[in-house]
């Protein structure tokens, strides 16, 4: 291929969610230069989960991150100057601190050096918003609510 970035341009998404993934641009990512880098034999994966642990686990797993996003999104209910954008649902919650765009890429930067959680940003309705997935099956309660407390600390650090 003469032009990479016509390559890229064909199978590069630019989703909202993504926002974060393509903020440092001399970062390859190498979903975005071929569709065979992007589709894997996902069925195999599943059957064989599936059959190893059952579908009662399964069931059990995506409720349990049901449950810690509506956690999530009570604990930041409660805090004063969080405001929720998108109410929990499918194990996601969007909220933001105070109305700087630009403050909520910080809190991004600012867990990700924290090292504790890991929260990314997205778009919704024009303004930059905090996304918070919590379907990881070792997740606890005490995960949630330590990750809102650094987080609320960092907020009010970094106004």
């Amino acid at each position: 291929m003469r032009d990479a970035a016509l390559l890229k341009s064909a199978f590069q998404i630019k989703a909202d969610y993504l926002r974060d993934v393509y903020r440092e641009v001399e970062e390859i990512n190498p979903c975005d230069y071929g569709i065979q880098l992007t589709r894997s034999f996902r069925a195999l994966k599943i059957w064989l989960s599936l059959q190893a642990f059952g579908l009662a686990a399964f069931r059990q797993a995506i409720t349990r991150g049901f449950e810690l996003a509506e956690l999530a999104e009570r604990k930041l209910r409660a805090r004063k100057g969080w405001e929720i954008l998108s109410p929990a649902q499918m194990a996601t919650v969007c909220f933001r601190f105070g109305k700087s765009d630009e403050l909520q890429t910080q809190l991004v930067d600012a867990m990700m050096t924290d090292g504790y959680a890991l929260l990314t940003s997205t778009e919704l309705r024009g303004a930059v918003s905090l996304r918070w997935c919590t379907i990881n099956p070792r997740t606890t309660e005490a995960d949630i609510v330590g990750t809102v407390d650094r987080l609320d600390k960092l907020a009010r650090q970094s106004r």
